[in-house]
């Protein structure tokens, strides 16, 4: 049952929640100095990681650099200055926290589920190949999704949104595109890219973030917590014939 059907998930944000190394980092080298909203702190966090994450992917912007801009501008927001020294440990702690990340169980049995119905599973994530799979290592992915089924986009020359990156998991997969649903949280990274590869989609939306105002695409699927994510994906598949 279900072999000639495959969901293939994103990483970041939405197989583990990455607020817990943020708010890790932060409380173990700022809490007691600034105890400021850390949910608010994180959003900011997100918002300028990812408003120039492209940059370093385009050799506009060394990773080094955007350690130092999001880290400062979320500060600056309220009001601190940071220091170079405070940039590096604050990324030593951030990393550190993230190779400690683990799979929720609500996570485990959407994995175990989808395993036991023999629906075919893969990764397509964004970012550097060793910095992504020691997350994945983590997240003991590798129990559910051969390593032959994980993508990570420093191995190649295209990354999400480009449909190149979908059409080499589908040839990975031996699926075809309407056979495959592909679960993300990044609206404008996930959600068209899939879309234009002739994907289904499910928008992973629990930071409920407003869809870009720029596209008419919309997911096939919207939901706001992991336990609704269980409910609707496992409710989707059972109807896919």
């Amino acid at each position: 049952m279900m072999k000639n059907y495959g969901v293939v998930f994103d990483v970041d944000d939405t197989l583990y929640d990455m607020s817990i190394p943020f708010l890790g980092a932060y409380q173990s080298l700022y809490g007691t100095r600034y105890p400021f909203p850390t949910n608010d702190l994180f959003l900011l966090f997100r918002r300028y990681s990812d408003e120039r994450f492209d940059d370093t992917q385009t050799g506009k912007m060394s990773m080094e650099a955007l350690y130092a801009y999001r880290l400062r501008m979320t500060m600056q927001e309220y009001g601190v200055s940071v220091t170079d020294e405070e940039v590096l440990e604050f990324q030593r702690r951030y990393v550190e926290f993230q190779y400690r990340i683990r799979l929720t169980d609500t996570m485990k049995h959407i994995l175990d589920t989808l395993r036991e119905k023999n629906v075919k599973m893969g990764v397509i994530t964004n970012g550097n190949s060793v910095h992504q799979r020691e997350k994945i290592k983590s997240l003991n992915l590798a129990h559910w999704i051969p390593a032959e089924h994980v993508i990570v986009s420093g191995d190649h020359d295209f990354r999400k949104p480009d449909v190149r990156i979908f059409r080499e998991m589908e040839r990975r997969l031996d699926l075809p595109a309407e056979r495959l649903l592909y679960v993300g949280d990044a609206f404008a990274l996930d959600i068209p890219g899939a879309c234009h590869a002739g994907w289904h989609t499910l928008w992973f939306n629990h930071r409920h973030r407003i869809k870009p105002d720029d596209t008419k695409i919309t997911a096939d699927i919207e939901v706001h917590s992991e336990e609704e994510l269980s409910m609707r994906l496992l409710a989707y598949i059972t109807t896919v014939s």
